[in-house]
């Protein structure tokens, strides 16, 4: 996706959730957004519990960021940044507000960031994970096949983009078709 485009999420909650690349003048969005998310969730992203204006220029001289917004209010956010000494691979960070879990925002974020990754030919997808982050890694578990290293309180997982799952809908439609062939050749 281009740099400020963006494009609309229907949601069951609070109307349209729009997805659109984030640069520096998002400060003011993305500081309104990390002091609206619980502690433990800041310090599992970031290391700590206050997010300062460096702390967001520096993720955006590192990486390229998407955020999620509703009513223009920042309600997720997610980054992907090359790995060190490993080229085709892409570090994969992500937020998600509290009160917006389980909606399927994080998903989306991060099949966003995927395709851009992989347009610009990064092969794989890489997340440091704290072990007890159940609900992220279960996440990245039901996007495709991963590769998982224990490394102490965390876990090292990557999953090859080429084999990311489909999102929802585009799995029915496409598990559709392979189930229902349509064609006047069939069957006969």
């Amino acid at each position: 996706m281009r740099a400020g485009a963006s494009h609309t999420l229907s949601t069951q909650h609070t109307g349209p959730t729009q997805i659109r690349r984030t640069g520096a003048a998002d400060w003011p969005l993305m500081d309104a957004f990390h002091r609206g998310c619980a502690e433990n969730s800041l310090h599992r992203r970031w290391g700590h519990t206050q997010i300062r204006q460096r702390d967001w220029e520096r993720l955006l001289t590192l990486s390229q960021c998407w955020a999620a917004t509703e009513a223009g209010a920042a309600i997720g956010l997610v980054s992907i940044g090359p790995v060190r000494n490993e080229p085709g691979t892409v570090d994969l960070g992500i937020q998600v507000a509290d009160p917006h879990h389980r909606r399927g925002i994080g998903t989306r974020l991060i099949h966003t960031a995927a395709d851009h990754a992989r347009t610009a030919g990064a092969r794989t997808l890489h997340a440091y994970v704290e072990r007890s982050n159940h609900p992220m890694l279960a996440l990245l578990r039901r996007l495709g096949p991963t590769v998982e290293r224990p490394d102490g309180a965390h876990l090292e997982v990557r999953l090859p983009l080429a084999l990311l799952a489909l999102p929802a809908p585009l799995q029915l439609v496409r598990q559709d078709l392979y189930a229902h062939p349509q064609g006047p050749d069939r069957d006969r």
